[in-house]
């Protein structure tokens, strides 16, 4: 039988049928009517097999990234959710961060091909922030300090928006999707209402856009799970000295401000503050290699020992359990272009806050060993293959 689902049904006398919850399938009487009248449980004794609901179906997911690859944190994102069984990833909508959308693009592909799961969309979105622009970064250090890292504008690997490197992983035999990374979130989201969860791992670009072309983006989806924003605990982060200077968030302040004030139902972030906690390290990538296959021989060459800040998101997502910590608060940012542009700014629940800002579930310590249980089980599993829709 597969994965047919075994269920029961009353037929019109009232008696519960066994049958084959299959397109088309009749529904078989697999014991006289008065058997089931006397004990509609019986059947757990004779029916080896778990029953589900006909219509169950795996949560909606539309992965919005800036996917620097090869394999790093923005792609090992990418790479859990489309490894786990339990999610349906709609699609991997690409924005210019930590690398321009170009590269990224045919990086993702080419990853989604060794991981099995070209049925999967990419769809290339943004290219370019809102307003904040290499030059504007550049004027701004000559102010305020230099940056650490300023992702795909960054001197020491900077190239033009327009150029893909040769790739050492391997160049794609697929394509992306021909439609902009916007719209096609707003036609998912439109075509499943309230179903979708909008995870986000790079800059807010793309959500930015694509409630520019339905106001209504953030009432129609069902939540939306960030990485992003930084609290100034633990480390720095793009300038050293300020660590609610995140990069997601830094990248396009003006995307930031326009996304967290939709009214979304419900709004989870993980800031830098969490991220830099987990780390990938020689021990974890060594039970990695031992699986021995494609995604993991992938992994195990191009992947490089550091902060986890992606990856601890979407294991959040899969088992909310393993947040130890967590607060509810106000969440925004500044987009004064002065010294505090692109800086995080947040109010404790019970501060009053403007009523355009939103709250939200921000999590802060995780239980780090349900963590790389959750990590290192899904990056060696065989690709699950695409899902019965």
């Amino acid at each position: 039988m597969g994965s047919d689902v075994l269920v029961l049904r009353p037929d019109s006398s009232g008696a519960m049928t066994i049958g084959q919850a299959s397109n088309g399938l009749s529904f078989l009487k697999a014991l006289p009517s008065a058997t089931f009248r006397l004990c509609p449980l019986l059947f757990l004794l004779i029916v080896p097999c778990s029953l589900r609901p006909i219509h169950a179906q795996n949560p909606k997911v539309i992965v919005d990234q800036d996917a620097r690859g090869p394999a790093s944190t923005d792609m090992q994102s990418i790479l859990m959710f489309v490894q786990s069984p339990d999610v349906e990833v709609l699609g991997v909508t690409l924005v210019s961060g930590d690398q321009f959308v170009k590269e990224q693009t045919q990086r993702t592909l080419r990853a989604l091909e060794i991981a099995g799961r070209t049925d999967i969309p990419v769809v290339p979105g943004a290219e370019a922030p809102l307003i904040n622009s290499k030059e504007e970064s550049e004027l701004w250090e000559q102010r305020f300090g230099k940056f650490s890292f300023k992702g795909a504008w960054t001197p020491r690997f900077y190239h033009p928006p327009d150029v893909v490197p040769e790739l050492d992983e391997g160049e794609p035999t697929t394509k992306a999707l021909d439609e902009h990374a916007a719209n096609f979130i707003v036609r998912m989201v439109r075509r499943y209402p309230n179903e979708v969860t909008l995870w986000a791992g790079g800059p807010l670009t793309n959500l930015a856009l694509a409630l520019s072309l339905e106001p209504k983006l953030a009432s129609l989806a069902k939540e939306l799970v960030l990485m992003g924003a930084g609290f100034n605990e633990e480390r720095g982060n793009i300038h050293r000295s300020n660590a609610r200077r995140e990069f997601n968030w830094w990248w396009d302040p003006e995307a930031v401000h326009i996304v967290m004030r939709a009214a979304w139902k419900k709004i989870t972030i993980t800031p830098h503050d969490l991220g830099v906690k987990v780390r990938l390290t020689e021990e974890v990538k060594a039970e990695i290699a031992k699986a021995d296959t494609p995604l993991a021989r992938y992994l195990t060459r191009f992947s490089r020992l550091g902060s986890m800040w992606d990856e601890v998101s979407v294991a959040a997502f899969f088992e909310p359990a393993i947040i130890k910590e967590k607060r509810q608060l106000y969440v925004n940012i500044d987009i004064d272009h002065g010294a505090s542009y692109g800086q995080t700014i947040f109010l404790g629940e019970n501060r009053e806050a403007p009523s355009w800002w939103k709250p939200a579930t921000v999590l802060f310590e995780v239980d780090m060993d349900r963590f790389f249980q959750i990590y290192i089980d899904l990056m060696t599993r065989a690709a699950p293959g695409p899902p019965n829709r």
